[in-house]
Order: structure tokens, then C-alpha cells, then sequence
């Protein structure tokens, strides 16, 4: 199905949603004379149109947005960045002195044989080599934990996707970047953001209860201090 045949499809349920109402409004303006059971089963029957409207059987999240404006997100690309920064900086210094001894060794060469200077530039590149191999270990580790970390947050993301979905009973889930054209009001982005900054919310506060705590006194502190001899007066 066309993203336009999406859209249209939204804008008529939109419109026969409100031509559905206009009855109801003009019925609430009428005096109500109705008998107990017809008022009952008037409001029902308003309470069942309700649901109707909020029920959006095709939805749509932007994955880029969720990842770059939740809380999850944001600590996540704040910590990968601090283990960035950190290789970065490791890196200069590494590199800063690889090129003052490779200049020292430059600076000798007159002073030394030939097989000698040889050696030493033999040795002098292994060690590059050897440098370089762990420098990208470690850039691929950053890299594993940066992956390690975006799964989890997107098998939460995706929990979170499948119980908005439930509540508006939608049966399919689209990315934003799946849809050609469609109505603003089923993209469930913002939702699914404040639904995971809530659960975020949850971890701190658990967090900082934890780290709150008082700790017990050792036990055998508190006998020690029962048992010691007291003086005479």
C-alpha cells in the first residue's frame, strides 16, 4: 500500500470520525429527557466512539530521533564520545612520542654502523606496528561497546513500541523513513521517548536509593563493644 493510500486512508477515518460525533454534540445541546437506561446507554455508546477515535491501526517512530532526544540515548552517546575523546587523546600522546624517537634514531644514524642503525629501525617499526595493532583494539572495543549498548537500548525501545502499539491498537509499526506520506497524529515518536525517559527515571532513582543506604555495623563490631570490661569506678 502507497504511503498516499496510507495518508488518505487516515484523513477519511479522520472525517468519518467527526461526522460520528456532530449527532452526539447536538444531542448534548437538546434538553436530556431521555430515560435512565437510554442516558446509560447513550453514554456508552459515547464512550465506545471515543475509543474508536484513539485507536490508529498504522504507526510510525523515527529510531534516529529516539536514539538522539531520549535520556537512554543521550547518556549513551555522552559515555561512547568520553571513550573517544580518551583514545583521541591516548593517540597524540602515542604518536607524539613515536615521532620524537624516530627522530632521535635519525639524529644518530651518523654515529652509529650500519647494521647497527638497521637494527634499530627494524626494531622501531615492529614497535609501530605493535602500537598500531593495539590503538585499533582498542577503537573496536569502544566500537563493541557502543553496538553492545544500542542493542539493549533498541530491544527496550522495541518493548516499549510493541506496548503503544497494544493501548492504540495498532497492528502494524512502521520507521518514519518507511513511509512515503502519512498524518502527524501516528507517529508515536514522542510517546515511545517519554515512556523510556520514565523507565530511565525509574533506574536513577533506584540507583541513588541504593547508594543511600546506611551499612550496617559488623557484628562482630557490636559484640566486640558489648563484651569489653568495664572499670571500676
Amino acid at each position: 500500500m502507497s504511503g498516499l493510500r496510507l495518508w488518505s486512508l487516515a484523513m477519511l477515518g479522520a472525517g468519518l470520525a467527526a461526522l460520528t460525533g456532530a449527532p452526539a454534540a447536538l444531542a448534548q445541546e437538546a434538553p436530556n429527557r431521555a430515560t435512565p437506561q437510554a442516558q446509560a446507554q447513550s453514554e456508552q455508546t459515547q464512550a465506545e466512539q471515543t475509543q474508536a477515535e484513539q485507536s490508529f491501526p498504522i504507526l510510525a517512530f523515527d529510531r534516529a530521533r529516539i536514539i538522539a532526544q531520549s535520556q537512554m540515548g543521550v547518556a549513551l552517546e555522552a559515555e561512547i564520545e568520553a571513550e573517544r575523546a580518551a583514545l583521541l587523546a591516548e593517540n597524540d600522546q602515542i604518536y607524539a612520542d613515536l615521532e620524537a624517537e624516530e627522530q632521535e634514531i635519525s639524529d644518530q644514524r651518523k654515529m652509529m654502523s650500519e647494521e647497527a642503525f638497521r637494527t634499530r629501525a627494524a626494531e622501531f617499526d615492529a614497535k609501530v606496528t605493535e602500537v598500531r595493532a593495539q590503538q585499533d583494539e582498542k577503537a573496536q572495543a569502544v566500537q563493541r561497546l557502543y553496538d553492545s549498548a544500542l542493542e539493549e537500548m533498541e530491544t527496550e525501545m522495541n518493548t516499549v513500541l510493541t506496548r503503544v502499539a497494544r493501548d492504540l491498537g495498532a497492528v502494524v509499526v512502521f520507521e518514519r523513513q518507511q513511509v512515503y506520506l502519512m498524518s502527524g497524529s501516528i507517529d508515536v515518536t514522542k510517546a515511545v521517548i517519554d515512556r523510556l525517559d520514565a523507565i530511565q527515571a525509574q533506574r536513577d532513582a533506584a540507583t541513588a536509593a541504593e547508594s543511600k543506604e546506611p551499612t550496617a555495623a559488623p557484628a562482630e563490631d557490636a559484640e566486640t563493644q558489648d563484651t569489653q570490661p568495664k572499670t571500676a569506678d
